[in-house]
C-alpha cells in the first residue's frame, strides 16, 4: 500500500527504529480535535521522552487547550533533558493566530529550543518575519520556511497568493533575507530552485523534505555537506488522511514517488 511510504508507522516506537541517512523529524500527525487533546499531549511527551538529540514537530491545534502554555513549558522542560529541538508547525488560517501567539510565547521564555514556522504562500507572512527578526533580534529562537500546505482550505480567504510564481518569489525573498540573521533556519521544500538558490549565501542553511518525497534532492543536498532532515509522520492510520490529502492536492506530481 502506497500509504507506508510516506507514513513511518502508528507510533514513535516504530519511527525511532527506521534507518535513515538523513536526520528525523518526528512528526504526530493528529491534528484539530478538542476529544482528544488530552491523549494527544501525552503521544507528544511519549515522543520526547523516547528519543534523544531529535527535533520534533507539533500540532498546536492537535492539542486545543487554553492552558497550552503548561503544555508547552512541559515539552520544554523534556527538550532540555533530552536535547531535542521542537518545531511548531504552522496550520490553516482559522488556527495560524493562535499559532503565531503560542510560538511568541516560546520566543520569548525559551531559550533556542522552538522553531516558528512561516507560510510564504500568504501576502503578510514576509512582514512578520521581518517584525520577529528586529523585534526578537536578542532572542534565541529557530525558524521553519515553508510555502504552505492549507491553500485548499485557505484559498478563499484573501490571505494567500494565486499564482504560484508569487508563493516562489516571495519564498526566495525569505530565504535571502535569512541570509543575513544570526537564527538556525530551516529550509523545508522540495522545490530545486529554492535549495540551489540558499546554496549560493555563505550561511549554512538545515534542509527539511518529506518522507518518500523528492530522496533525490536530499540526497544532492547531504553528499554536498548540508544537515538534511525528514519528517517522519506517525499515528493511526485513519489520523494520517489529511496530511496525505494535502500533499496530494499540493503536489499533484506526488504520483510519481508511489510507484
Amino acid at each position: 500500500m502506497f500509504i507506508t511510504k510516506f507514513i513511518g508507522g502508528n507510533s514513535i516506537f516504530q519511527v525511532k527504529n527506521i534507518k535513515l541517512p538523513y536526520g528525523k523529524i518526528y512528526d504526530y500527525v493528529k491534528e484539530s480535535n478538542y476529544k482528544d487533546h488530552i491523549i494527544n499531549h501525552k503521544l507528544n511527551i511519549l515522543g520526547l521522552k523516547e528519543t534523544q538529540n531529535s527535533i520534533h514537530a507539533i500540532k498546536l491545534s492537535g492539542l486545543y487547550n487554553i492552558n497550552l502554555e503548561n503544555y508547552l513549558d512541559e515539552y520544554n522542560t523534556i527538550a532540555i533533558k533530552n536535547n531535542h529541538k521542537i518545531l511548531i508547525d504552522a496550520e490553516n488560517v482559522k488556527n495560524q493566530e493562535m499559532i503565531n501567539e503560542y510560538s511568541n510565547y516560546c520566543i520569548e521564555n525559551y531559550n533556542n529550543i522552538f522553531y516558528k514556522t512561516y507560510q510564504m504562500y500568504r501576502h503578510d507572512t514576509l512582514k512578520v518575519l521581518e517584525n520577529d527578526l528586529i523585534n526578537y533580534k536578542n532572542k534565541k529562537f529557530g525558524i521553519k520556511l515553508v510555502r504552505g500546505a492549507y491553500h485548499n482550505e485557505d484559498k478563499n480567504t484573501g490571505l494567500l497568493y494565486i499564482k504560484k510564481e508569487d508563493t516562489d518569489r516571495e519564498y526566495n525573498n525569505a530565504i535571502q533575507l535569512l541570509s543575513n540573521c544570526d537564527k538556525n533556519v530551516i529550509i523545508a521544500t522540495h522545490n530545486n530552485l529554492s535549495c540551489q538558490l540558499s546554496l549560493n549565501y555563505k550561511k549554512k542553511y538545515q534542509y527539511a523534505q518529506l518522507l518518500g518525497m523528492n530522496d533525490k534532492l536530499s540526497d544532492y543536498l547531504l553528499k554536498n555537506g548540508n544537515e538534511v532532515y525528514k519528517y517522519i509522520p506517525y499515528g493511526k492510520w485513519i489520523d494520517t488522511i489529511p496530511y496525505l490529502t494535502r500533499r496530494l492536492y499540493e503536489n499533484y506530481d506526488i504520483f510519481r514517488y508511489i510507484i
